[in-house]
């Protein structure tokens, strides 16, 4: 019950960074925080997080790219030598979602290191 607790907190929570136009990190830190106070393992931490942050990030990239009907994402497809746009949509898809697995699983981590082991 708590990791979807968790996958709704980490939604909600890419959504309101995508909205403010927080940094890259900020994924992460709030991925913490939930990682830390609900009370998951660390494995469904990343995992949860990692989901919610591809969904967000990737269908936010997605429309961006295809708002511009690709003209920016093709140019740096160029820049970055891979072959479309669409890669690049791919990448920061995943880039955005190891960030926040990686806050969700260290907030987990050290929650599970402070009550001394116990989960």
């Amino acid at each position: 019950m708590y990791r979807f607790f968790l996958l709704l907190g980490v939604l909600f929570l890419s959504v309101a960074c995508l909205y403010t136009g927080a940094s890259w990190y900020a994924l992460a830190i709030g991925a913490a925080a939930l990682g830390f106070l609900l009370p998951v393992w660390r494995r469904s931490a990343f995992y949860f997080s990692f989901l919610a942050v591809v969904m967000v990030w990737g269908c936010y990239t997605g429309y961006l790219h295809l708002v511009s009907e690709g003209r920016l994402g093709d140019r740096l497809a160029v820049t970055f030598n891979v072959p479309t746009g669409w890669v690049l949509v791919v990448v920061t898809a995943l880039w955005g979602g190891i960030t926040a697995g990686l806050g969700g699983m260290f907030g987990a981590s050290l929650r599970i290191a402070l009550a001394g082991g116990k989960r």
